[in-house]
C-alpha cells in the first residue's frame, strides 16, 4: 500500500468521524432544545377535575365539569398527535393551552359550587322552616278531620320527606333536600287544597245549622225548658235553658262525623233536629248511661230513599239506636255514630234531660272564618 493512498484512507477516516460527530452533536442539540411532552400540566390538570369532582361540582356545576374533562381528552390527543411527528418538529403549546383551559374551568367548577352550596345552605335553612310551619297549620286544623284516604296519604308522604329532608341537610346534601322540600310542599299544598275543598262543601250547610239553633234556642224561651246542642265541629255538647247556655262538655263522635249520617255502618254522626225517646241506665245499656234520640227522622228518611233511588250509597240500610251515652274521655272519635261523653259528665246531662227533651246535632255553630280566626 503506498503512502498517498494510506494518506486518502486516513483523510476520509477523519472526514467520517468529523461527520459522525458533528451528526450526533446536532441531534443532540435539537433533542435538547425540542419541546418536553407537558406531562406534569396534564397531571396536574387531572389532579384539579378530581378536586372539582370531590367538591361535589358534578351536582352543582356540571356543564363546567364536563367541559373540564371534554378538554382534557382535547389536551390528550393533540399531545399523542405532537408525539408521532418527529422530535424536532414537535409543538405542545395547542396541548398546553387546552389543558390551561381544563384547569381553569375546573376551578370555575369549585367556585361556582362553594357559591351554590353556600346560597343552598342559606336558603333551604329558610325553606325548612317554612315547610314545617306549614305541617304544624295542616296538623292544627286539617290533620284531626276525618279526610279522604289520598289526603291524608299525601300529608303523610309529605311530613316523611320533611324528615328527610333535615337529616339531608344536616349531612350536607343540600341538592336532594332542595328537590325533596320541593316535592313536600306540592303534597301539602295537594292536602290542604282537598281539606279545605272538603270542608268548604260540608260548611254549605251553615246556614241550616244555625236556624236548627236558633229554633232549638227558642224552643227553650218559649217553653222555659231545657235543650241539648251537639256542636260537631267544636266537639262540644251544650246545655241550653231558657235561651241560655247553662253547660258544656266535650263530645266524641263516629270517626265519620263530617257529613250526616246517610245509612248504617257508615260511622258518620247524624245532624238534624231530634228529641230523647228514652233514657237508658244500668243494664238498659253498655255505655254507663243513654239517651236514645229519635233517629232516623222524616228528613233522615227522605235523604236515604233519594240516595238509594239516585245509588249514591250502599244499600245497608238507613240504621238506628243512636244515643247520647257515657264511656267519652277516650280523646278520638271511636263511636259508630252516637255522641259520647265521659260518664261524669253524662251524669250531668242525664239528670237534666227526660223524655222529649229536644237535642239538636249540627256541623258547627261558627263559619270556617270564624274557627280560623279570619
Amino acid at each position: 500500500m503506498t503512502r498517498r493512498r494510506i494518506k486518502a484512507m486516513k483523510r476520509i477516516f477523519f472526514f467520517l468521524m468529523a461527520l459522525i460527530f458533528f451528526s450526533i452533536s446536532t441531534f443532540a442539540t435539537l433533542q435538547f432544545f425540542s419541546a418536553k411532552p407537558p406531562i406534569g400540566t396534564l397531571e396536574q390538570t387531572h389532579l384539579q377535575i378530581g378536586v372539582a369532582v370531590d367538591a361535589e361540582a358534578e351536582k352543582y356545576a356540571t356543564e363546567l365539569v364536563q367541559t373540564a374533562r371534554t378538554l382534557l381528552e382535547q389536551a390528550y390527543t393533540e399531545l399523542k398527535l405532537q408525539n408521532e411527528r418527529l422530535f424536532f418538529l414537535r409543538d405542545y403549546q395547542k396541548t398546553i393551552r387546552l389543558a390551561s383551559e381544563a384547569s381553569a374551568k375546573a376551578n370555575e367548577a369549585i367556585e361556582n359550587t362553594s357559591e351554590k352550596r353556600n346560597s343552598l345552605h342559606s336558603s333551604l335553612k329558610k325553606a325548612l322552616r317554612e315547610t314545617d310551619n306549614k305541617i304544624n297549620h295542616f296538623q292544627t286544623y286539617y290533620a284531626h278531620l276525618p279526610l279522604n284516604g289520598n289526603a291524608r296519604k299525601n300529608f303523610t308522604s309529605a311530613k316523611l320527606k320533611y324528615v328527610e329532608s333535615k337529616k339531608a341537610y344536616e349531612r350536607g346534601a343540600y341538592l336532594f333536600v332542595d328537590k325533596n322540600l320541593t316535592e313536600a310542599n306540592h303534597l301539602i299544598s295537594k292536602s290542604v287544597t282537598a281539606a279545605h275543598q272538603h270542608l268548604s262543601e260540608y260548611f254549605s250547610d251553615l246556614k241550616k245549622w244555625k236556624r236548627w239553633y236558633e229554633e232549638t234556642v227558642d224552643w227553650t224561651i218559649k217553653n222555659k225548658s231545657t235543650a241539648i246542642i251537639v256542636d260537631k265541629f267544636a266537639h262540644k255538647c251544650y246545655i241550653y235553658k231558657n235561651g241560655k247556655r247553662q253547660k258544656e262538655f266535650v263530645a266524641e263522635l263516629g270517626p265519620n262525623w263530617i257529613g250526616t249520617k246517610l245509612y248504617r255502618g257508615d260511622k258518620a254522626t247524624p245532624e238534624g233536629k231530634y228529641h230523647v225517646t228514652k233514657k237508658k241506665s244500668g243494664s238498659q245499656t253498655k255505655y254507663y248511661k243513654a239517651l236514645l234520640i229519635n233517629y232516623p227522622n222524616d228528613d233522615d228518611k227522605s235523604r236515604y230513599k233519594s240516595n238509594i233511588k239516585n245509588r249514591n250509597i250502599p244499600n245497608r240500610g238507613i240504621g238506628n239506636l243512636i244515643e247520647i251515652h257515657g264511656g267519652g274521655g277516650k280523646g278520638i272519635n271511636w263511636t259508630d255514630g252516637c255522641v259520647a261523653l265521659s260518664n261524669e259528665d253524662m251524669d250531668k246531662v242525664f239528670a237534666l234531660a227526660g223524655s222529649g227533651t229536644p237535642i239538636t246535632i249540627v256541623g258547627s255553630l261558627l263559619s270556617l272564618q270564624e274557627i280560623n280566626g279570619h
